[in-house]
Formats: C-alpha cells, structure tokens, sequence
C-alpha cells in the first residue's frame, strides 16, 4: 500500500530555507506571513523543514501545511489517521491537565458525552442574562471615558472574563477573577517559550523556566481546586452555574461521573479557551468595525430593529480575517494521500484557518472585512470557514462565545459610536492569536 500510495502521489512541494536551520529562522520570525507565502507560491500542500537537514526529531522535523477545505476535512475528521500526538497537545498538556483540549482515546469521549449536554444551544442559552449583565456593565463602565482613547483588548478580556468566571463559579468571583486575569497572559507566555524549545527538557529538571511554569500550574490549580474543595464542603448545592453542572453531570452511556481531577481540568480548559479567544475575537471585530464606519453603522441599524443577523455576521467575518485559534496541529500515523500528495507517517501536519480563511477560490477578495459574506445561504465547502475546528474534535463551546460575543457588540455598539485609528492591526501568534499591543479606539455616546 505504500508503495502504491508513493507512486500515486506528487512531490511535496516547497520553499528550502537556510541550509543549516531549514524554515525555522522564517517561522519565527513571521509564522503567519510565512505560511500565507507559502500557500501564494506553492498551493493548497506545503510542506517545510524546521531544524537540522537530519537528526532526531527534537532537532529536525517536517511539517506539511494543508489549505484546501477538502484536504481539511480529511485531517479533521479521520482521527484514526490523523492523531492529536503533536507537541501543541502535549505543552497544553502540561499547563491545564487532561481535560476536553488536551485528552484522547476513552478519556476524550467520555468527558465529550458527559459534557456536550451542558453545551447544546438551549442549555447555553441560559448565560443571556448573565452575559446581557456583564455587557451592560461594559457599556456604564465605558461611560467615564468615553470621547477618550481606550484599549478594547483590556476591556473584552475582563467582559469575557467575568462572563466565563461567573459561568463557571456563579456570582462570587470578585476575589478569583483578578487572579486568574493575572495568571492567564503568564501561561500563554510560558506556554509558547516552551513550544518554540528546540530541545524540551523534562519539567522536572529545575531550570528556572521550569520552575516557574511549575510555580504558575500550583497557583492555578491551587485557585480551582478551593473553589472546588468549598463547593464540597456546602454539599455541591446546585446552582445554575457550571460547576455545580459538572459535578452532577454523567457519561449517557456508562453512567459514570467526573473525578474531582477531571473536573478541575475541564473548569482550566473552559477559563482557557473561553477567555483569551473570545476575547481576541471580539477587539478583532471592534477593530474592524471602527475601521468600516458605513458597516458599523448597518450593523447598528439592524441592532435598533431587533435583528441580531448582520452582529452575528460581523463576528463571523471578524474571526475570518483575524481566527483566534490561527492554526491546529496533527500528526500522521500512516503514509496518508491528500489533496494528491503523499504524506509520510509520523509527519506533522497542520491546518491553518488564517490561511484557508484567506483562500481566493472561497473568499473573493479575501483581505476586505465584508459581513455580507455570511448572511443568507452560503455556497462555501464546510471547511473553507472553520474557526472553531472540526471533526469529533470541534469546539464544544461554539455557541456559549457567539452568544457572547453578540450580545457584548450588541450592547457596546448601541450606545456608542466605535473608531479604531489604527490602520493595520499588528498581531502576534502565541497560544492563540492576540494583538501586538492595545487595540487603540475612541468611543463617543450616539
């Protein structure tokens, strides 16, 4: 089968680089430019070498970019041949246990039918009054300053964080939300030193990084687990929010419950992802509509009548040009064909929405912010668009960050008029994709 395989597909195709590191110098020093280049000269297969010509993996590795939406639905959907055993899984991993990002095999889908019930559209629902609370207390808060310069990062990292805190731990988050704000940034930095380590130490050897991400890990966990530990010791007194929703929640099939560990380690994947992403998204999407007065002002229009479409479709387009979650990792177990390429096994494979987002054949003009492109029907294949993944392993809390993210623009939008006057918003790849610098805009009252 390989053989055949070998014959039947073309060279991987692209760029060299230097002839000691490879692609390595490119890709650190301009990952997102590197790879959209590499699409533009080479197509919808890319392959790179990062490190070494030869040697051991910790100092050589291929990695092969796929852009088309055909050959990422094939990545994402056949996890038989395309594992999460990549280092991205791995670092996380270290950082916020095994929870719903970070697991597999049994694991992975017992903790995904014990959860996707708390996440339907019905249940997520429920968060509109909290997320109408918080988004209010936005838009009073922004009262002092308005007619002024503000940051709109600061200012959606604590709405999202509020809203995600007082989802997961109810109302009395005063103390623990400023922790955990301070914590978060930390271990993204953290977290991207150590993936950009050309040789991974063990974290048990006490070098001072690793002693610091040991430091921030025990705060963190230290933080959930009295959450957790008081929550016990009142019984787990059901709530509306989400922890009291884990401790009671169960597998459908095998009836059984989440450890305290497990629990501990879904509510850091949901701070996580529900926090620096959605918080990204929304500056993202502020930017550009203070950039596009004559959309923001549509987008305003429809507000006013009760019709949350065009918001909805400003967030969907926002996170088109600007995806939180800017690439995802995998690797190939088998010698593998895609898109008419053969792949070896054991070869790291990456799908990139901020490329494919940016694919002419499904996005004409792909540069300009254009809302209009998700009104209506839609004749774009499944994963021309696909900010929050796919396959079994689509983002469980889709619809929780796009009711989120609405109701905030909503409200934000009604009460003032948005200018960024930043031309071109400078961005930078960590963890997940989050600006340079502050995302600098004006707000006055209309």
């Amino acid at each position: 089968m390989t053989t055949q395989l070998s014959k039947a597909a073309a060279v991987l195709p692209g760029p060299t680089g230097h002839p000691l590191l490879g692609m390595l110098p490119e890709l650190r020093h301009d990952l997102l430019g590197s790879i959209l280049d590499g699409f533009h000269t080479y197509g919808d297969v890319v392959a790179y070498h990062v490190g070494l010509p030869r040697g051991p993996r910790a100092v050589s590795v291929d990695v092969v970019n796929v852009h088309h939406p055909d050959g990422i639905h094939q990545v994402l959907t056949t996890p038989q041949v395309f594992s999460r055993r990549a280092s991205a899984y791995e670092i996380l991993r270290e950082f916020i246990g095994e929870g719903l990002l970070t697991s597999d095999g049994d694991r992975w889908l017992h903790q995904r039918r014990t959860l996707q019930p708390l996440f339907t559209p019905r249940r997520v629902a429920r968060y509109t009054e909290l997320m109408a609370e918080e988004a209010a207390r936005v838009v009073n808060d922004m009262a002092v300053t308005a007619g002024s310069v503000v940051d709109l990062y600061q200012v959606m990292q604590r709405y999202t964080m509020r809203v995600v805190g007082r989802a997961l731990f109810g109302d009395d988050i005063d103390e623990v939300v400023p922790r955990l704000q301070e914590l978060m940034p930390i271990l993204g930095d953290l977290a991207l030193a150590r993936a950009l380590q050309v040789v991974k130490l063990p974290l048990s050897w006490p070098t001072p990084r690793s002693r610091r991400i040991t430091q921030v890990r025990a705060t963190q966990y230290d933080i959930i687990d009295r959450i957790i530990a008081a929550r016990q010791r009142t019984g787990g007194e059901a709530n509306e929010d989400m922890l009291s929703r884990l401790f009671e929640a169960k597998d459908p099939e095998t009836g059984q419950t989440l450890s305290m560990e497990e629990i501990r380690d879904q509510m850091l994947v949901f701070l996580l992802a529900g926090h620096e992403t959605t918080s990204a998204g929304l500056a993202f999407t502020m930017h550009l509509l203070g950039r596009h007065p004559e959309v923001q002002e549509r987008v305003v229009a429809g507000i006013g009548t009760g019709d949350q479409e065009l918001v909805r479709a400003a967030v969907m387009e926002g996170m088109r040009l600007y995806p939180p979650v800017y690439s995802m990792e995998r690797m190939a177990e088998s010698d593998v064909v895609v898109s008419g390429h053969r792949i070896p096994a054991n070869t790291k494979v990456v799908v990139a929405p901020w490329v494919t987002h940016r694919h002419p054949e499904f996005w004409p003009d792909p540069e300009r912010f254009e809302p209009d492109r998700f009104l209506g029907q839609q004749d774009r294949p499944r994963y021309a668009y696909f900010p929050f993944g796919g396959g079994p392993r689509s983002c469980i809390g889709e619809h929780f960050a796009l009711l989120e993210m609405t109701v905030l623009l909503s409200a934000l939008l009604a009460r003032y008029r948005v200018a960024t006057p930043d031309e071109r918003l400078e961005v930078v790849p960590m963890v997940t994709l989050r600006p340079a610098g502050a995302v600098r805009a004006t707000l006055t009252v209309r």
